[in-house]
C-alpha cells in the first residue's frame, strides 16, 4: 500500500541519499563530502522551515520523495498572498516508476500549497519529466528567465 507522508528530522539521511542519487541519476558528479554538506544543509533547512520534504512509502519502504523550499514574493494580483514554493526532486526509485507514485507526491505537495495559501508552485525540470508536470497542471512560463553564478 502506497502512503504519502511529510518528512521529519529524523528522515534527514533519507532524504540526502535520494537527493544524491536522484542528482547522480540526471548525470551530475558529487564531490566527495557533498553527502555531508547536503545532510547539514537539510537538518538546517527543515530545523528552521525552509525545506518540506514528502516521503512515498510502499509497503513500508522509501520509494521516492519530493521537496519545496517556500519563498516569499512582492504580491500582486496575480499573487495575492505573496507566498511560493519551489517544487525541487520528484523523485522515484526506477523500479518504482510508472505505478503513480510521482503524481501521488505532486498531489500531496499541491493539496498542503492550497491548504497553507500558496499562491504559486514553480519548478526547473528535466525535458524526460515535463510531460508529467504537464499532465498535473503545469504550464511552460515563456518570460522566466535565470543567470547562474557558478
Amino acid at each position: 500500500m502506497l502512503r504519502i507522508r511529510l518528512a521529519g528530522l529524523s528522515d534527514a539521511g533519507l532524504m540526502t541519499d535520494l537527493r544524491c542519487t536522484f542528482l547522480e541519476e540526471i548525470g551530475q558528479q558529487l564531490e566527495d563530502g557533498f553527502a555531508d554538506y547536503l545532510r547539514s544543509w537539510i537538518d538546517d533547512a527543515l530545523a528552521d522551515g525552509r525545506l518540506h520534504v514528502w516521503l512515498a512509502e510502499l509497503d513500508g519502504r522509501i520509494v521516492g520523495c519530493t521537496a519545496v523550499n517556500p519563498y516569499p514574493r512582492m504580491p500582486s494580483a496575480h499573487y495575492p498572498r505573496g507566498v511560493g514554493w519551489h517544487l525541487h526532486n520528484v523523485y522515484v526509485k526506477p523500479v518504482n516508476r510508472k505505478a503513480g507514485i510521482a503524481l501521488a507526491l505532486l498531489s500531496a505537495v499541491g493539496a498542503a500549497a492550497r491548504e497553507q495559501g500558496v499562491d504559486v508552485l514553480s519548478l526547473r525540470t528535466e525535458p524526460q519529466a515535463r510531460a508529467l508536470y504537464e499532465r498535473f497542471g503545469f504550464s511552460t512560463a515563456v518570460d522566466a528567465m535565470s543567470m547562474s553564478l557558478v
